[in-house]
């Protein structure tokens, strides 16, 4: 008999516990209004693209979304150059029945949309003729219309409206039935149209994004409801007007300003010529949002001097606003809303900080998920526990420390002076620290920790100080002359 090797050396395999991956800030979503082909979406809700081709086939190639994704992958770089990918994300659409109660014979109806009437619409014409008369009313431009009057009743899905709508009314009604009797019709929801704050609330622990846009327009309510779920995100989202209005003083744009929503950034386009319809000039802006946030989220924050501003950069595929004036472009300035303009000729975006940069909310949103990967995968990659002492703690920090020096590495944040009144730990390390390397770490000893807080296992606070490189923007120039 052979005895195994076991009596003599035992050999056991200790592996390293899995982590997380890096935090990703190049990730994108569309919440997109428009019809699409369920199958490809399955269960899931969203979809991820690494191309344009494939939104147009899901979409159409005569979609919003399918030219928002073509106008994001067009960008140098784009979302792609910080390994990241575009997710689609079909907001639920509203549907509604009209159900009638006898099979008609003879007469017509109109169908009232806030506030506004269809054609009269026959007792026997098709659910394609109907919608015709329903999309020539405003805003129903998309509905799609299905069933049949005498079989089923007519099923309203409403492509390109937004939320949860009030039931459409059946007016001027003259149905009758073979025998002359008047035929009713009820109209009743069969599926509420979702907003976009309920449709972030639904996917924002389902699929990882970090911005996002909407393939329309969106009425102020629901665009600052939106806007207050992204505040307290770790996101950033795009919100687009081409309305002059939207600029001014408590307009549409203005109210992310006025309401601190720097997570929110509003962005104007009023068209590449004058003289476009409304349908028209959505398109120009929707594909001008998609193009700045392909662009903006392109930063790979693991290289070195990576980190980037929007302020006169290129978009690809995007005309200048011709609808711009120096009036209308100090009214953006204030209002913090960034524009795609010409400067002698020259096409390049203006970014605005009266809202803050663009660069500031989203380096900082980048530098706050690495914190947080880097502090869990600390915590949950050691084999062993880590002590509740300095030394647990150095480690901690450590981990944080790399954070910051990355941050320095890309530029993010740079030595300088702070010119704040609040500070923390010695206040000639802190000072030091600042001067030499642009970033300060403190935590409260072990020592000094509360029993309740030792008794639930909680590290110290952990207290980071980190002085933003920034940007220069503009300059002035000044030309003494002496003849």
């Amino acid at each position: 008999m052979q005895l195994e090797l076991s009596n003599v050396v035992n050999v056991s395999v200790s592996q390293n516990p899995s982590g997380i991956s890096a935090f990703n800030t190049s990730n994108l979503a569309i919440f997109s209004d428009e019809a699409f082909d369920p199958v490809t979406f399955g269960n899931d809700g969203y979809k991820i693209y690494l191309e344009p081709g494939e939104v147009g086939i899901d979409f159409g190639t005569e979609s919003r979304t399918y030219k928002m994704a073509l106008a994001i992958f067009s960008q140098q770089p784009n979302i792609l150059a910080g390994d990241g990918y575009l997710v689609v994300i079909p907001l639920v659409v509203e549907k509604q029945l009209v159900d009638f109660d006898a099979t008609p014979a003879a007469g017509s109806f109109e169908i009232d949309y806030d506030g506004t009437n269809s054609a009269s619409i026959a007792w026997d014409d098709t659910a394609s003729e109907v919608q015709a008369k329903l999309r020539a009313i405003p805003g129903l431009e998309d509905i799609v219309v299905t069933g049949a009057i005498d079989t089923g009743g007519l099923t309203l899905t409403f492509n390109g409206v937004i939320g949860d709508l009030s039931l459409v009314t059946i007016e001027n009604n003259t149905l009758v039935d073979g025998g002359s009797t008047s035929v009713g019709a009820t109209v009743s929801q069969t599926t509420a149209g979702e907003t976009v704050a309920a449709a972030i609330t639904r996917t924002k622990d389902v699929v990882q994004y970090f911005g996002l846009l909407v393939s329309n327009i969106l009425a102020e309510s629901p665009m600052l409801a939106a806007a207050a779920v992204v505040q307290t995100l770790n996101k950033i989202a795009g919100w687009g007007s081409y309305d002059p209005t939207s600029v001014e003083v408590g307009g549409l744009l203005d109210k992310l300003r006025s309401g601190n929503s720097k997570k929110n950034r509003g962005l104007y386009y009023g068209g590449s010529e004058s003289g476009l319809t409304d349908a028209e000039k959505l398109v120009e802006l929707m594909i001008e949002n998609a193009s700045y946030f392909g662009r903006a989220l392109s930063t790979n924050f693991e290289g070195s001097n990576t980190t980037q501003t929007m302020n006169l950069k290129d978009l690809t595929g995007v005309q200048p606003d011709a609808t711009m004036t120096q009036t209308l472009y100090n009214k953006c300035e204030a209002a913090g809303v960034d524009i795609y303009v010409s400067y002698q000729g020259v096409a390049k975006v203006a970014s605005f900080g009266s809202n803050g940069f663009f660069d500031q909310v989203y380096n900082l949103g980048w530098f706050v998920g690495a914190l947080q990967v880097a502090g869990f995968n600390y915590l949950a990659q050691s084999s062993t526990k880590i002590p509740q002492t300095e030394n647990g703690m150095d480690g901690l920090k450590g981990a944080y420390r790399n954070v910051c020096e990355q941050a320095r590495t890309n530029l993010y944040c740079a030595p300088g002076r702070w010119n704040s009144a609040t500070m923390f730990g010695n206040q000639a390390d802190f000072l030091e620290n600042i001067s030499q390397r642009g970033y300060y770490i403190y935590s409260v000893p072990v020592s000094q920790q509360s029993q309740a807080a030792r008794e639930d296992r909680q590290a110290p606070i952990v207290q980071i100080a980190l002085k933003e490189a920034g940007a220069i923007h503009s300059s002035t120039v000044i030309v003494n002359v002496n003849a």
